[in-house]
């Protein structure tokens, strides 16, 4: 868990400006993506009751590249001079919002649809699985948010928020990962998404791992 908490990427946050266009912040533009993509497939599949499934797994699949960035930005930004970094360094503390904000719309293409829809033979309806899920889900989400804020640490202290990220971002890397593993590994039709998303979380904590070595060791070096 310590690994995968990076509380050094959680510094300030700054907004985009594109051209003419209002200023806005890398979570809102997140956001905003994912709910123009989850619509569009909704959409481009009638909304019927398979377009809205698939809309909700394209929710939930952006978030996880998300995710992704958000773990790997920091350690890839302290040890290499990649033009990107200079521009996502201001926005640190916005990548994890975004992620936050980003599962937020898949939470909500999981609500919405299974409430308002009728129910049939095929559709139970928002079931109380779903909801024991999304309100979890939730209530971790906004959890990690809050943590993630200047105000939570300035007031509740950095090592109680530093855990409670710690501990969201191990549940959602476990949930990522193990996904991708059980249907690697079971009869499911193929989809190449569960083997890019075990993948990429073993490279995320990898990185992790060799950032927090670096960091010990320059201290060490540094010590002696």
């Amino acid at each position: 868990m310590v690994a995968l908490d990076d509380s050094a990427v959680l510094d300030t946050s700054h907004q985009l400006r594109i051209g003419k266009l209002p200023p806005f912040t890398l979570s809102a533009f997140t956001a905003s993506l994912a709910g123009v993509a989850t619509v569009a497939v909704m959409a481009a599949n009638g909304f019927s009751e398979n377009g809205l499934r698939l809309g909700s797994q394209t929710a939930w699949r952006f978030a996880f590249f998300v995710f992704f960035g958000a773990l790997v930005a920091g350690p890839l930004c302290r040890v290499t001079p990649f033009g990107l970094c200079r521009a996502l360094g201001p926005q640190s503390r916005q990548l994890m919002w975004s992620f936050c904000a980003a599962l937020g719309v898949y939470l909500a293409s999981v609500i919405v649809p299974n409430t308002l829809g009728p129910q049939s033979l095929h559709h139970e309806g928002l079931t109380a699985g779903m909801m024991l899920f999304v309100a979890f889900c939730g209530v971790l989400t906004a959890t990690m948010a809050y943590a993630a804020t200047a105000h939570a640490g300035n007031s509740l202290g950095e090592r109680p928020m530093r855990a409670i990220r710690g501990v969201g971002i191990t549940y959602f890397w476990l949930t990522y990962a193990l996904t991708g593993l059980s249907h690697i590994s079971g009869p499911h039709r193929p989809d190449m998404f569960y083997g890019i998303s075990l993948g990429l979380m073993i490279v995320a904590l990898l990185v992790c791992f060799a950032d927090r070595f670096l960091i010990k060791w320059k201290g060490q070096t540094s010590s002696v």
